[in-house]
């Protein structure tokens, strides 16, 4: 059987041809969904039509949309077809990996992470036990101690951070960081490999003890601008690495 050719102007791009192919194609239309390109009520192209824009069998396609339906993505209707649901995802908030290969969607969640993490800090220097500040000056020692080892001095960041959310007493914050802790230890490993060797490794030990040192003080606005600085700072770098090198011709070297 001949393989069905895929649509002239497609709405999707081409796939990377994974091990799990309903998994790419779920991420390919939520993706689309949250960008909203399709919007909520729109009517998905059918089964057959994407089959033929992704190239793959309709039982594929049948996969993804079922793994969209159950994240609350979508809603099927008998006889139909499949519609974006009116507040797609609003049930089921996750931050997955793939999203983060997109250098906007990483740059979202960094945003998301600031606003979060500053506020968490604030709180943290009002409401720490003593218990907490001691396990707080551990994790800060921890980071410290990693020194150019890039992986490890990454993990243990993302401890350090754990500890100031747990320090809030408020199991949500945990949640949350918990979940941002999965989804962009690769982004934060990989700002750290490159700050190895530079003075950047200096500066993220220099603010971390001044994010502690605020909420030892229990001064939660010095704690909320220390937090909100120093991610700022990581957002900044990761920005300077996806740039381009300059073009000799243009700056005149060679």
């Amino acid at each position: 059987m001949a393989r069905p050719k895929p649509s002239p102007d497609p709405l999707f791009d081409s796939l990377s041809r994974p091990d799990n192919l309903p998994d790419e194609i779920a991420q390919l239309i939520r993706q689309k969904i949250l960008s909203q390109a399709l919007e909520p009520g729109q009517r998905l192209p059918t089964e057959q039509e994407l089959s033929q824009s992704f190239g793959v069998s309709r039982n594929v396609v049948r996969e993804a949309i079922a793994r969209l339906k159950l994240s609350g993505y979508i809603e099927t209707r008998r006889g139909v077809g499949s519609f974006v649901a009116a507040e797609p995802g609003l049930h089921n908030f996750e931050i997955l990996p793939a999203d983060l290969l997109h250098a906007d969607a990483l740059e979202q969640v960094y945003q998301l992470r600031v606003e979060i993490e500053a506020g968490a800090a604030a709180l943290a220097a009002q409401q720490r036990t003593e218990a907490q500040l001691a396990t707080l000056r551990q994790a800060l020692e921890r980071v410290d101690a990693a020194g150019g080892d890039w992986r490890h001095g990454a993990d243990r960041a993302l401890d350090f951070h754990m500890a100031v959310c747990q320090a809030t007493n408020n199991p949500y914050f945990v949640r949350l960081l918990s979940l941002f802790g999965r989804a962009i230890g690769d982004a934060v490993r990989t700002l750290r490999y490159s700050s190895t060797g530079t003075d950047r490794v200096a500066q993220i030990e220099a603010e971390h003890h001044r994010i502690f040192d605020a909420i030892v003080a229990r001064d939660g606005e010095a704690a909320r601008a220390a937090m909100r600085q120093h991610l700022s700072n990581g957002m900044q770098r990761r920005r300077a690495l996806l740039q381009p090198p300059p073009d000799p011709r243009e700056t005149g070297t060679s």
